[in-house]
């Protein structure tokens, strides 16, 4: 039997008896079936609060919300693939389905060897994606680091401030080139809720948590509470008791992505030379 340890497939069916049949398939090849939705609305609260490695979904639905429709919004928050199970193959049912870019499309009803083999090349090929995504973002951190390295020790606490406006300004925009494509898909802000005080909390901690995260793969020591996020240890050390621009840099990346976040706030910086090492303190201020 081929397993597939802690794999997880959320299953979008409305006829019990078929959902049934199919969790039990999955479960005996080794996957872990998270939720068996009998609705569009159902599926996107199972996806929300489980998460998902992979969605089985009819198309044809009771309620307003089809399975393409369900998919569709579920893939605004998780990237995920999808295998369309159904018995409706019409030309314009397909492309519908098609515009989700699904990994398969089986007709009901199925092969059992199929459907297995389908589900292992869409679980293959997403591994496949993130270890390509993988490489190509330390590609890009490695990136934003060197510029950062190179560019500063030309600075000096001598420096003018036009010259010192001017290299922020550079540096703004190499970090946006650079970052903002992996910041939108990361966190895929829904811009209808973001006044919702409960939506706006949640952006807000998954700021904070990406931020760190970014930090840290740059090669700082962070450490983050609910609110903020503080640095432990810096690039710099003790080189930013005599030049400021660097902790300008890193607030220019906390109010960077900040309006990325589309969060109305500002970031509150500060920090603590002390002896060894020096700390400082993000947090987002309304």
């Amino acid at each position: 039997m081929f397993l597939v340890p802690e794999e997880k497939i959320l299953v979008i069916e409305d006829e019990n008896i078929t959902a049934l049949e199919i969790q039990t398939k999955l479960e005996g090849w080794g996957y872990e079936v998270v939720g068996l939705a009998g609705s569009g609305e159902e599926a996107i609260q199972i996806s929300n609060e489980k998460g998902t490695d992979l969605i089985l979904a009819d198309i044809v639905l009771r309620g307003d919300m089809d399975g393409i429709d369900a998919v569709e919004r579920i893939s605004q928050r998780f990237d995920v693939p999808v295998i369309y199970l159904t018995a409706h193959a019409d030309g314009d049912t397909f492309e519908r389905a098609k515009l989700t870019r699904p990994s398969g499309y089986v007709i009901k009803p199925f092969d059992d060897t199929e459907l297995k083999y389908s589900i292992e090349i869409a679980l293959l090929r997403r591994d496949y994606q993130y270890k390509t995504k993988e490489f190509e973002e330390k590609e890009r951190m490695s990136t934003v680091k060197d510029f950062m390295l190179s560019s500063t020790p030309a600075l000096t606490s001598q420096i003018r401030i036009e010259d010192t406006a001017s290299f922020l300004q550079e540096f703004a925009k190499f970090f946006e080139d650079n970052m903002k494509v992996k910041f939108k898909r990361e966190l895929k802000v829904q811009h209808d809720f973001i006044d919702d005080p409960e939506y706006l909390r949640k952006v807000q901690s998954e700021y904070i948590a990406w931020m760190a995260h970014m930090f840290s793969n740059l090669g700082y020591s962070v450490e983050t509470s609910a609110d903020e996020f503080r640095v432990v240890e810096c690039l710099w050390g003790p080189k930013i008791k005599d030049n400021k621009i660097y902790c300008l840099m890193c607030k220019a990346m906390a109010e960077l992505a900040l309006k990325w976040a589309s969060i109305d706030g500002k970031i509150a910086h500060s920090y603590l030379l002390g002896p060894n090492p020096p700390r400082c303190k993000f947090s987002i201020e309304y």
